[in-house]
């Protein structure tokens, strides 16, 4: 019998075959989970400066609007102004305060303070000089442009 030395035949071996993962699967595995949770950290933070930026913005504007609308509406003649001084937005009206707003730490105005009347039955602002408030947090901004009439555009 004549030995076939191209084919030779195969050696059993014992496999040891746990089913596991290899070290550097556990290392990519965890890599990329940790970057994905660093930019996902990162654009939580900036959305979450976005919805506080956006929410000081409505606040103010919910408050010129309800200035606006007691004015239009005052039957007893009394004077109503809306003031922004330290970080508070208030909404005076008679002497009394009607409504009154903290802006959150973090988020800066321009102008720092400004003292506007609403007039009676038009409810257009009188004393209104610059006619906008922005509002800042790092290099985001909302604007807030009122017109001479007292409306919010």
């Amino acid at each position: 019998m004549m030995l076939n030395l191209y084919r030779l035949p195969r050696r059993k071996t014992p496999r040891n075959d746990d089913g596991g993962f290899t070290l550097f699967e556990l290392l990519l595995v965890l890599t990329l989970a940790m970057i994905i949770t660093t930019v996902g950290v990162v654009n939580l933070s900036r959305l979450q400066n976005t919805f506080r930026l956006r929410s000081s913005a409505d606040e103010i504007i919910a408050m010129l609007q309800l200035g606006r609308e007691l004015a239009v509406s005052n039957k007893n003649q009394a004077i109503y102004n809306i003031s922004i001084s330290g970080g508070v937005v208030s909404l005076q009206g008679g002497g009394k305060v009607i409504s009154r707003y903290q802006i959150p730490i973090g988020v800066g105005v321009t102008p720092e303070s400004i003292n506007w009347s609403f007039t009676p039955i038009t409810g257009g602002l009188a004393s209104c000089l610059s006619c906008s408030i922005n509002l800042f947090i790092g290099s985001q901004t909302e604007n807030i442009i009122v017109l001479n009439n007292g409306l919010v555009n």
